[in-house]
């Protein structure tokens, strides 16, 4: 199959898109510290994926200032917001240290307790997404 991803529907789709990637990748490192947990002198990783997300949209300038108007990447960029930046969510290593024997930081009840709100919040994207899609296959199909 060709590959489609430079088909894109929108910034809300691309949004939650990112959103169920970046929910992915911190599944993958939630799971991974739980498989961990006994590991001497292990740390625990974690993904940053809302900031990264925040990051993607980019910061809007201001609506109650006049933007300054520039022709050159010499000149300063005053009250004009910050462009988008690509979605590149990447893993920390969480250098805080517990009270266990084996050095190890992670603690199974926080990690379980963030893999239960990150398959919510996984599911909730989800279904935003397919409600999207729902959309636009409303829009598309001919109506008698």
């Amino acid at each position: 199959m060709a590959n489609i991803s430079g088909i894109s529907f929108g910034q809300t789709t691309d949004l939650l898109g990112n959103a169920i990637k970046g929910a992915d990748l911190e599944q993958d490192q939630i799971a991974n510290n739980i498989a961990n947990v006994n590991t001497p002198n292990y740390r625990r990783s974690t993904t940053d994926f809302k900031a990264a997300l925040q990051a993607s949209l980019g910061t809007p300038p201001p609506t109650d200032a006049l933007g300054l108007e520039t022709d050159n990447a010499r000149q300063f960029k005053i009250n004009d917001g910050a462009p988008p930046a690509p979605f590149d969510p990447q893993p920390m290593v969480d250098q805080t240290d517990q009270m266990r024997v084996d050095k190890s930081n992670v603690d199974i009840d926080q990690e379980s307790a963030r893999l239960g709100e990150n398959a919510d919040y996984e599911e909730t994207m989800s279904q935003l997404l397919q409600q999207q899609y729902k959309f636009y296959r409303e829009a598309i199909t001919e109506q008698p």
